[in-house]
């Protein structure tokens, strides 16, 4: 491990070396490893820092050497270390990030997942979400991913004034400069534990929450570019689209990527996770022409350099899934994608963090094998997880993006 004297010395380099590097306007993405890495040929680097952002894959439970640690706790306290061990080959440490994702397979490890977390995880936590999923590769139990940013000064835990705040709470938002990142908000009023009845209601108390975060740090639901709305019944789809759509104006939705899970925080039923930009003049609606406008989702948002895509899937546009077979739906999801990048200026070498969403974890070294030949100039950052049991939906796999642009652009 590095000692943290040496840590943050690394960032004070770090973020002298941006600040000099965009004023010369040659500001470049880079691939950063932690010091104990292995290359392997695996299709996804350990993390990739654009400016002063760091955005880091989904790291497992094995060490360096492949071990995979007995008892869960321990597990937990692995995967944290692989997490800590990129940040700190990128000159961070905990106190730097922003957003966090925790996946896990197992539900009733919940308790003890959050026990070594917060003995672990420092006094300035990130924005998170805890999500109860289906499989993970390599028989991994937990996953976590995070974006990270290397001023950790920079970061402002956000509250709304009537929250309460207590002790291994997740800060219901963090500002990092005039990007907002938003801890999954659920449909539990924080006074009663109580949800609404139905689940429409529940739809609507889950965005109000998200509403006043956003409130407390200035902006509203306009100032969203990126939103993960998860939900445990995909059959209540179209219930959550009629409600969500009342919060945005049609045509200039935020990206979003609808996904389906095992089980949720505090008995939820929906939740929503996102991104927001404070500076309105910077967002823009990505459209392909292909793709005609949606009332609950844009094909992309373009925040600056910042270039958040929906999740897609195999579609064809106009026509929907057409084949069941899962390479070709692969291949479309990705020409979906690519669509997106080219109608914002960019293309799959600037893409900087990738969620794949597979239907069943069988088809992993088949995804792995198909993605890899669209990336020539290395890979992204990425996560990779089965996040249902479902087993009608056509889909058989979602991928969603972020993506920025580069110098060269």
């Amino acid at each position: 491990m590095i000692c943290r004297c040496s840590s943050q010395l690394l960032a004070g380099l770090l973020i002298a070396t941006i600040s000099s590097l965009a004023l010369s306007g040659s500001l470049e993405r880079r691939v950063i490893n932690p010091r104990n890495f292995k290359p392997h040929d695996r299709p996804y680097s350990s993390a990739i820092l654009t400016g002063d952002t760091l955005y880091v894959s989904g790291q497992g439970s094995r060490d360096a050497e492949g071990n995979q640690p007995v008892g869960f706790q321990a597990q937990v306290k692995q995967c944290l270390q692989n997490v800590r061990d990129i940040l700190q080959g990128g000159g961070m440490d905990f106190d730097n990030t922003v957003w966090m994702n925790v996946y896990l397979t197992d539900w009733n490890q919940y308790d003890a997942m959050n026990k070594v977390y917060w003995e672990t995880i420092g006094k300035s936590p990130p924005a998170r979400t805890v999500l109860g999923i289906a499989d993970l590769p390599a028989e991994n139990k937990i996953e976590i991913n995070c974006i990270a940013v290397a001023d950790a000064k920079s970061k402002k835990a956000i509250w709304p004034a009537e929250w309460v705040k207590r002790p291994n709470l997740d800060p219901p938002a963090i500002l990092a400069n005039d990007l907002l990142y938003l801890s999954a908000q659920g449909s539990q009023d924080a006074a009663t534990g109580k949800h609404p009845e139905n689940f429409r209601n529940q739809v609507k108390q889950a965005l109000e929450k998200f509403g006043a975060v956003l409130q407390a740090a200035g902006m509203s639901h306009r100032n969203l570019l990126w939103v993960n709305p998860y939900l445990d019944n995909f059959k209540q789809y179209e219930e959550l689209n009629q409600v969500y759509a009342s919060y945005f104006e049609f045509g200039n939705t935020p990206g979003r990527g609808t996904i389906e899970v095992v089980q949720l925080p505090d008995q939820s039923h929906i939740v929503f996770s996102g991104i927001a930009g404070r500076d309105l003049s910077k967002r823009k609606a990505v459209k392909p022409r292909n793709m005609p406008p949606s009332p609950t989702a844009s094909p992309g948002i373009l925040y600056g350099d910042i270039l958040y895509l929906s999740a897609k899937s195999g579609f064809i546009p106009g026509q929907g899934i057409v084949t069941p077979d899962f390479e070709l739906q692969l291949r479309q999801t990705m020409r979906n994608l690519l669509d997106g990048l080219e109608e914002a200026g960019v293309d799959l070498s600037d893409v900087v963090w990738s969620t794949v969403y597979l239907k069943e974890m069988k088809d992993y070294d088949r995804m792995n094998k198909l993605y890899r030949t669209f990336f020539k100039d290395g890979f992204p950052a990425r996560t990779t997880l089965q996040q249902s049991f479902d087993k009608e939906t056509k889909t058989e796999e979602q991928i969603s993006f972020i993506a920025v642009k580069s110098v060269q652009r």
